[in-house]
């Protein structure tokens, strides 16, 4: 407070100055808030630009104020369906469930008896897009389908409904919440290919030969269709296995998710589609891989996504990488062969207007630190082509030199490296690369298989229908026969549920490339601005007829290049937006969940710095600083690691204090020696070298941030031996004791020449023997006294704030220990005790100064603010009389 009526505020943007308030408001109301802030003006001569308060979003640090401001920062409104767009929606008499049209079934390919369709999704999926089948023919070709969610019959064209879902461009997936494209009874219930109902989609039918390697025919067309199992990864590929998929004990899932019990009758027969699935889901990877040139950025059993559980109130209780099985690769990979087969379908029938999807080819200077990284692993780099790429880091995960941590390490600077995919009009494309997707290594791609999530696939279904209904060929009126499915009768749920949807499980899985630009973060934003008109309420369009007027029968398509241009920059800005919020939202819960959490695991040192290193954590998928001295040049490290009893020096520094057997070592010494960085003590006998692509063990933590403007990232530390993993929640200290601890001996002594990296969890850090002469320090530091007295420690904790007073965590202590009645005499001189004396207190002045001003002090914002004009009228003023003198 600067004064009764003016206040400072700080911005969460480190690169925004202080904002002047002026508010009769208390300042109980604001203070420790998130504010919405707008500035009116900043007036000369004034350190800080005014504004006012518009909203008071709520406290630092709980979860709803800061999933709020970040919405606010991405520019992410998303208001509730207007009642124009609602009255779109199917009348639904309370009570009853909602059937297909007789005639409706009459005009459709009926595959619910001919075929048996199955889905597989992440457990507590509500939005179902896709279904899968596979079957022998009598005389032995495979037919294998995929069967979409059919949302252009819900959503007819440029509707109130249409509009606002191209105006959101896609559902936003948060990791306790999610913002739907589609009003839910649509997303949730209609369109979603729910098991033991009917639903309508739109289908891509292959007949390919019995050893899959040719595709014989492919028909698309709008079907009847009936799910038989909505299974979860898991169950599928437990079938697969051979176990059984579900566990009695378990209890049910909710309705209309995936994720309930198979039955049993179905599995030998689901097993035997799966195996067929998977059969062709390794063939159509290995083409695209050999042949194409695709870059396989997978991270495997090692996870790239995170997956949270959360408590009642939302907050984080624990956190875990997502891991990958082949499974997901099929299904994956199934996706990946109807957006390709459809991409193709629909720029042959509108080569000028095909909405396709684009990764552009990557210039091989973007490649610089993967390039710099595999030069310390002595692998030979091309990034001239995808297939180079690909080649490049196969030869770095066979090699067998470095284990599957440092393998993700490359993956992840191969990935960032790259921009992002986009959707393109065709015909406005002048691309150098074609119309080819860099990333997946197919010639011509675009996305059809999520409808209800993605507004760009349900553009693609109106081409694809369109494209397909000028087709003369005539609709089979034979089908082959398909095994019988048995089914019991249904009755669906009314949908009651609200569009922001609250989320207990993961349901925003990757398909496609999807899981490649969840990585990727070059690609620059597009600002648009998109102008619509509100439209009177449409009944459901009929059969072939989109919503304007233009019948799909016509084989005209809807969309003109001017109109897909604008939906494609449309859905590209608002793909960017909604990736940017994940992530962003993504590591708000990771560093609330270290707020009372202590974690160690693995982490591949990146690069070298004076003071540190740069590590990378698979774990995680982020990269960070691990500090080993202060700002004034002072090490703090676990005494162990450089060969110390642990007892050795002082206590840390507040920043150092999280971990446990970490000390302030007044002779160490970080020293950065070309290609490695040594650390140990001046004169000692010991110390440790870290290299590039070394990997070691680090314990991540979080400070308390409840007057922190943005809340701060983990910090980082190197982990000593006999760490554990723990909890400062009473309640969460059970669930501690289950997770697995790696231990390490980072004490082991081997020559740093003889040292090889190898595919250990850990590589330990070299120690060489050192043939000066030891330090005073050294000797009295590695003397035992046991004091004949107990061992009392004064201590202050004016200084530590509450909220950080935990037991589980260690904080230093100022001052000096007194042992008894007796205390260290002064070695240095008067003189050099008095200047060091004076130097420390005018650097405790400044940083209590700067403190202050960070924490809003008018006075100390005040003082700066003088000092600092002071300072610039003075050389002003110098300069002014040298130009006199040499004037003169």
């Amino acid at each position: 407070r600067l004064d009764d009526s003016v206040i400072l505020v700080v911005p969460m943007d480190t690169r925004i100055p202080k904002i002047r308030i002026k508010s009769r408001m208390g300042m109980e109301r604001i203070a420790k808030k998130r504010l919405l802030v707008e500035v009116d003006g900043w007036d000369v001569g004034s350190g800080f630009p005014s504004g006012h308060i518009s909203r008071i979003i709520g406290p630092v640090g709980e979860l709803e104020s800061e999933i709020a401001c970040l919405l606010i920062e991405h520019a992410i409104y998303l208001p509730p369906f207007s009642a124009n767009a609602l009255a779109c929606l199917p009348e639904i008499s309370s009570g009853t469930e909602w059937q297909i049209p007789a005639d409706e079934i009459a005009e459709r390919r009926d595959l619910r008896k001919s075929r048996r369709i199955f889905s597989v999704d992440p457990p507590g999926c509500q939005d179902i897009d896709d279904t899968m089948s596979a079957c022998v023919l009598p005389n032995g070709d495979v037919e294998v389908s995929v069967h979409i969610a059919d949302v252009t019959y819900f959503v007819p064209n440029k509707t109130r409904l249409d509009l606002e879902a191209r105006s959101r461009g896609t559902t936003f997936y948060l990791v306790d919440r999610r913002f739907d494209m589609l009003p839910s009874i649509l997303s949730s219930d209609l369109c979603s290919l729910h098991d033991n109902v009917d639903r309508l989609a739109v289908s891509v039918i292959w007949t390919l030969s019995p050893d899959l390697e040719e595709v014989k025919s492919c028909w698309y067309g709008r079907t009847v269709i009936h799910n038989c199992a909505a299974m979860t990864y898991d169950q599928a590929d437990a079938i697969l296995q051979g176990i059984s998929p579900d566990d009695p004990t378990a209890p049910l899932p909710p309705a209309l998710t995936a994720g309930a019990p198979v039955d049993l009758s179905l599995i030998p027969d689901l097993k035997k589609d799966l195996t067929i699935l998977t059969k062709l889901a390794r063939k159509l990877r290995k083409k695209r891989e050999y042949i194409g040139g695709a870059v396989d950025l997978s991270s495997g059993d090692r996870g790239s996504e995170l997956k949270f559980v959360l408590d009642s109130n939302g907050n984080p209780l624990q956190v875990a990488a997502k891991t990958e099985k082949e499974i997901h690769h099929t299904i994956a990979e199934m996706m990946i062969f109807a957006n390709s087969c459809v991409a193709s379908r629909i720029h042959e029938s509108f080569p000028e207007t095909a909405l396709l999807r684009i990764h552009r080819h990557v210039d091989e200077g973007r490649f610089e630190e993967l390039e710099s990284t595999l030069k310390v692993a002595g692998i030979d780099f091309d990034g001239r082509t995808n297939k180079g790429l690909a080649n490049t880091l196969k030869a770095a995960k066979l090699g067998g030199k470095y284990g599957a941590i440092v393998d993700s390490l490359l993956q992840s600077l191969a990935t960032r490296a790259m921009s992002e995919a986009q959707y393109i009009c065709s015909g406005a494309y002048e691309g150098d690369s074609g119309l080819s997707h860099y990333g997946l290594g197919i010639d011509i791609y675009t996305h059809f298989t999520s409808p209800i999530r993605r507004y760009a696939d349900v553009v693609v279904h109106r081409e694809l229908l369109a494209a397909i209904a000028s087709d003369s060929s005539p609709r089979p009126t034979k089908q082959p026969e398909g095994p019988k499915i048995e089914r019991s009768e249904f009755v669906c749920p009314d949908s009651l549920v609200m569009t922001v949807l609250g989320q207990t499980e993961d349901e925003d899985e990757l398909d496609g490339d999807d899981l490649l630009d969840s990585l990727i973060e070059g690609a620059s934003e597009l600002a648009l601005e998109t102008k619509t008109s509100p439209l009177p309420p449409s009944a459901i369009a009929p059969r072939y007829n989109d919503g304007d007027g233009a019948s799909l029968a016509d084989g005209v398509n809807l969309f003109d290049k001017s109109q897909v241009i604008k939906i494609c920059d449309r859905i590209n800005h608002m793909n960017r937006v909604a990736k940017l919020s994940s992530v962003d939202c993504q590591r708000l819960f990771l560093s609330l969940y270290f707020r009372k959490n202590i974690e160690t695991t693995s982490a591949v040192v990146l690069s070298l710095r004076v003071n540190g290193l740069i590590v990378y954590i698979p774990k995680f998928d982020m990269k960070g600083p691990v500090f080993f001295s202060d700002r004034d040049g002072q090490l703090q490290i676990d005494p162990a690691i450089i060969g110390l009893p642990p007892d050795a020096g002082l206590p840390p520094s507040p920043g150092f204090s999280a971990l446990e057997n970490c000390r302030l070592v007044p002779d160490g010494t970080c020293e950065l020696d070309g290609e490695r960085l040594v650390v140990g003590v001046r004169g000692g006998t010991r110390s440790t070298t870290f290299r590039a692509l070394d990997v070691i063990m680090v314990q991540l933590s979080s400070d308390t941030f409840d007057t922190t403007a943005r809340v701060p990232p983990p910090r980082i530390h190197l982990f000593s031996e006999g760490q554990k993993t723990m909890s400062f929640d009473e309640k969460s200290s059970q669930r501690s004791d289950e997770k697995i601890l790696m231990s390490t001996n980072l004490l082991q002594s081997k020559e740093a020449k003889a040292q090889p990296i190898t595919d250990n969890i850990i590589s330990r850090g070299s120690y060489s023997e050192n043939k000066e002469q030891p330090s005073m320090f050294y000797v009295l530091s590695s003397i035992k006294i046991k004091p004949r007295y107990p061992l009392r420690c004064n201590r202050s904790d004016a200084s530590i704030p509450k909220s950080r007073s935990t037991t589980a965590r260690k904080s230093s202590f100022p001052g000096r220990i007194v042992i008894g009645e007796f205390s260290n005499p002064d070695t240095q001189k008067a003189e050099q005790a008095a200047a060091a004396k004076a130097a420390s207190e005018a650097a405790a002045q400044r940083r209590t100064l700067h403190s202050q001003a960070a924490e809003g002090s008018y006075d100390a914002a005040k003082k700066i603010e003088r000092e600092a004009t002071a300072r610039m009228q003075r050389l002003a003023a110098e300069r002014r009389n040298a130009r006199r003198r040499k004037a003169g």
